[in-house]
């Protein structure tokens, strides 16, 4: 048995944080940020973002950022699960949580990778380090 069995008969949802480094305004679209590749079978209930600054967003030149389904070799596919675009009036406050936003639950399978992408768009915004959670449920089931 998998250490990520145990791991996902915790009950309730389980909050896990990865450190982003910051993303400057000029960089080309990346992934960021170490891979999140899934301890268990479960459903990803959703996603935030802590930044360590804040950021104004702007429609002409921000940057987007997508949380993309990697599969579980992490090179297959880019299905986008959800994003926070940072236009104009979307913007960050440092050290507080902005929740990306997650039309529904999305099931994992165990070691399924999930990133997390800094896109370019125009001259790009500068995004902060800071931490992206994931907030899981194990399957119970």
């Amino acid at each position: 048995m998998s250490l990520g069995s145990y791991f996902g008969d915790i009950p309730g949802t389980i909050p896990i944080e990865k450190y982003v480094p910051s993303h400057a305004a000029a960089t080309a679209t990346e992934v960021v940020a170490e891979p999140f590749r899934a301890p268990f079978k479960g459903t990803i209930v959703g996603f935030g973002f802590i930044p360590l600054a804040a950021v104004t967003g702007d429609d002409t030149n921000r940057t987007n950022i997508n949380i993309l389904n990697k599969g579980t070799d992490g090179s297959t596919g880019a299905a986008e699960i959800t994003n926070l675009d940072l236009a104009t009036g979307v913007n960050l406050v440092a050290f507080d949580e902005k929740v990306i936003p997650l039309a529904a639950n999305y099931e994992v399978i165990e070691g399924q990778v999930i990133v997390l992408q800094h896109e370019k768009v125009a001259s790009g915004v500068l995004v902060p380090a800071g931490t992206w959670i994931i907030y899981m449920n194990g399957n119970h089931s």
